[in-house]
């Protein structure tokens, strides 16, 4: 099928692009020219209604990636305009188009505790898609207001969405900090010491585009485990003081992410 990712230049639309390209026909809309050729290039803005109706024609489904991608890059009322504005006006020209499936890339930051420079703590661990949404940012912000945006489409138009929470993306430039990271654990608290690597976010934009009886899915992608050579357990419990932790999750595996991604495993087959 023919697919329109928006953002498909940037850190990850590469990566998704690549991955959509061995199924699919791709269709790469941005405001800069992609690096890579795994796909036609449209140049365009999600805030501009004509680009966006243009750019759907003949598309099937849509992977909307585009968004400011941190709180300290551009100003609060930017963040907003791009987050909320861009991804109504991604979703308006999707249900005009007749699109049938759209996958919104939505963060962990919803929570609050990515930015909530600890004054957000997680009612419970592992954190699950159940889980209060109390942003304290607006990046934060916009991304729980997104996701809303894709729900009312459903209802709305008959629209199927899907958003992937996923936390901190890492490349290969990631990796080679490891080390680095492990050894201060207490820089990491509100990203709850988790990672995805890029090439698994793909993967599952990939598996959300496609798989069957979604109406709305609000799912969590993360890594099995933490980037942290220290007990999960151990972790909450001198960082996260008094959050309840369920031992028997954390059983099988010492190491295992503070993320539950049991949902998105059952439901994508990943």
């Amino acid at each position: 099928m023919r697919v329109l990712v928006t953002g498909g230049a940037g850190y990850v639309g590469e990566k998704v692009c690549a991955e959509l390209a061995r199924e699919h026909e791709v269709v790469i809309f941005d405001l800069q020219e992609p690096a890579g050729g795994s796909g036609r290039y449209l140049h365009g803005s999600i805030l501009s209604p004509a680009d966006l109706s243009w750019a759907m024609q003949g598309c099937e489904a849509v992977a909307h990636l585009a968004a400011i991608p941190h709180p300290g890059t551009e100003s609060p009322d930017r963040i907003m305009e791009i987050n909320v504005l861009g991804t109504h006006r991604v979703l308006e020209a999707a249900a005009n188009a007749g699109v049938s499936r759209l996958v919104m890339a939505s963060s962990d930051s919803a929570y609050g505790l990515v930015f909530g420079e600890g004054r957000v703590r997680p009612e419970y661990l592992p954190l699950d898609e159940e889980h209060p949404l109390r942003p304290r940012d607006p990046y934060g912000l916009s991304k729980l207001l997104g996701e809303e945006i894709c729900r009312c489409f459903t209802r709305s138009h008959g629209l199927s969405t899907v958003c992937l929470r996923y936390c901190w993306v890492w490349s290969e430039q990631h990796h080679a900090r490891l080390e680095e990271f492990a050894a201060t654990p207490e820089r990491f608290i509100g990203q709850l010491w988790g990672y995805v690597d890029r090439e698994q976010v793909a993967q599952a934009v990939a598996a959300s585009l496609t798989a069957e009886d979604i109406e709305h899915e609000t799912l969590l992608i993360a890594g099995p485990q933490t980037f942290v050579p220290q007990p999960t357990l151990e972790l909450i419990a001198e960082y996260l003081p008094g959050v309840r932790a369920d031992e028997d999750y954390f059983a099988d595996d010492p190491l295992r992410s503070c993320f539950n991604t049991a949902r998105a495993e059952r439901v994508l087959g990943i």
